[in-house]
C-alpha cells in the first residue's frame, strides 16, 4: 500500500497534538457482505493522541464515511464530548484530512463506499 506509513501531524482546537494516519481495518464474519463484495471499507483515518497517560488513546472512522458526501465534506468533527471535556477539530484540519486520505485513496486506487440516498 501506498502511503500507509505516512502520519499527518495536527491539533485539536483545544491544543491536544495528534498523530492521523490510515491503518488496514480489520474485517471479519460480522463485516457486512456488501463491503466486502464493493472491497469497501477496507482502511480507517486514526486520530492519534499524543501526550495522553493512555499511550493508544485514539478515535477511527472508516475512509469512506469521512470521504462521503452525505457527511458534506465540508466542516469540523467533533472527536469526543463530555459534559466538561471534549476534543475536536477545525474544518481546516479536516480538509487536510481530506487531501490526505484522497491521496491515499488516488495512490492506492481504491474503492469508496457511497451513502444511498
Amino acid at each position: 500500500m501506498k502511503l500507509i506509513k505516512e502520519v499527518l501531524k495536527e491539533t485539536t482546537e483545544q491544543n491536544k497534538t495528534l498523530d492521523i494516519y490510515i491503518s488496514e481495518s480489520k474485517h471479519d464474519e460480522t463485516t457486512p457482505k456488501e463491503w466486502v463484495k464493493e472491497k469497501t471499507h477496507k482502511f480507517e483515518v486514526v486520530f492519534h493522541f499524543n501526550n495522553v497517560p493512555n499511550p493508544n488513546y485514539g478515535f477511527s472512522y472508516y475512509i469512506d464515511t469521512i470521504m462521503d458526501s452525505y457527511w458534506g465534506n465540508t466542516g469540523g468533527l467533533c472527536l469526543y464530548g463530555h459534559k466538561y471535556d471534549y476534543a475536536s477539530v477545525s474544518e481546516e484540519v479536516m480538509d487536510r484530512v481530506r487531501a490526505f486520505i484522497q491521496r491515499f485513496v488516488d495512490a492506492n486506487k481504491l474503492n469508496l463506499h457511497k451513502e444511498n440516498r
